[in-house]
């Protein structure tokens, strides 16, 4: 199988399709929170779950109907959150052909992309992945990361990244950069990711 290329999206005014409105299309709308993307939502049924969610985001739009071929047209990505695996197939055909990339939930076979199950620390971003294969695993796992650092660390990598800028004014000297800037790493490894 094929090595993955790992990229965040920016999907700021990006126009973003979700077909479906099911447990899938839920955690899509959670991991697509902040993102400011142009959301549209098209289902013939919606889960309880998601028109709560809809209640406090009114900025999503939402149809009750059947997707249609040309609902495809000018977006620039699809989330397929169907239960069924030959709608989702279909449908990934219809916006590939349409240079459209699309993610089946939970059918990896029809993904141009997967998502990641992201631990957002502010300015410090990273994501875990199993090629769509296992959500739970990625989640257990974003879970296990998040009581290892503490909430709420965001000023803290604020202030080292806004002391690293400083540094290179305070010391011109890349080696003496360098050896302030392991030591300050070496501090915050010993202090959240040493072995108990």
């Amino acid at each position: 199988m094929a090595k993955k290329y790992p990229i965040y999206l920016n999907l700021q005014n990006k126009n973003v399709l979700i077909v479906g409105a099911g447990t899938a299309c839920l955690e899509k709308l959670q991991g697509l929170n902040g993102t400011e993307a142009k959301i549209t939502i098209i289902s013939r049924e919606i889960k309880k779950e998601v028109q709560d969610w809809l209640l406090l985001h009114p900025e999503i739009k939402c149809e009750v109907r059947d997707v249609k071929e040309e609902d495809l047209q000018d977006r620039d990505v699809i989330f397929l959150a169907t239960n069924h695996s030959e709608t989702n197939k279909s449908l990934k055909e219809k916006a590939n052909a349409l240079r459209i990339w699309a993610n089946s939930v939970d059918d990896p076979s029809h993904c141009d992309f997967y998502t990641s199950s992201l631990i957002d620390l502010g300015p410090v971003q990273f994501s875990i992945s199993t090629d769509g294969k296992f959500a739970g695993l990625t989640a257990a796992l974003r879970r296990l990361f998040e009581e290892v650092i503490p909430e709420n660390e965001e000023d803290l990598f604020e202030k080292i990244f806004f002391m690293r800028k400083e540094l290179k004014n305070k010391l011109p000297d890349e080696k003496e950069r360098r050896k302030v800037l392991k030591e300050i790493i070496s501090r915050l490894e010993n202090e959240y990711f040493r072995k108990p």
